[in-house]
């Protein structure tokens, strides 16, 4: 019985490896980050239309961590850790990051000694500029104002 349960974990490692490594597409790095691309993205157990819908996500530019893919279909993980699968066509390379911590400043330059434009609650969804330093440059528009400026990396999830 105990050569049986064995066997029969090592089969599975083994599909689930070949699974997860043989079928990427893209020749992209994973883990990588990506946004979601529409108003409305569904998302589902497997990587195919025949699993049911799991989540449904309302808000355009979330940042996704990237961690498998499968013809087509990404396993993606969101900022509160659920896991589900997303066909191609729903995400973006545009890079958006949002903040994770209340009270966030966000400086005119890249140095804590520098102005502060802002405090920016978590979940403020900003376009991902370059990172240095420890700082990212980052930009968004909220009540018809743009707002320009860097983070402290630590401070956002989608880097």
């Amino acid at each position: 019985m105990k050569r049986l349960f064995f066997t029969i974990l090592i089969l599975l490692s083994n599909i689930s490896i070949s699974y997860s490594a043989e079928q990427r597409f893209s020749g992209e790095p994973l883990p990588r980050f990506a946004s979601l691309s529409r108003e409305h993205t569904p998302t589902r157990f497997g990587p195919s239309i025949k699993y049911p819908v799991k989540y449904e996500y309302y808000s355009k530019f979330q940042p996704v961590k990237i961690i498998n893919e499968y013809y087509g279909w990404y396993q993606i993980r969101d900022r509160k850790g659920d896991i589900s699968w997303v066909y191609n066509g729903y995400l973006s390379k545009n890079n958006y990051v949002t903040v994770i911590h209340n009270k966030t400043k966000l400086f005119e330059q890249p140095r804590l000694t520098s102005g502060i434009l802002a405090f920016v609650d978590a979940g403020a969804l900003f376009r991902l500029g370059e990172c240095d330093s420890g700082f990212c440059r980052v930009d968004t528009n909220f009540n018809g104002k743009s707002y320009s400026g860097f983070i402290l990396q630590d401070n956002l999830w989608g880097v």
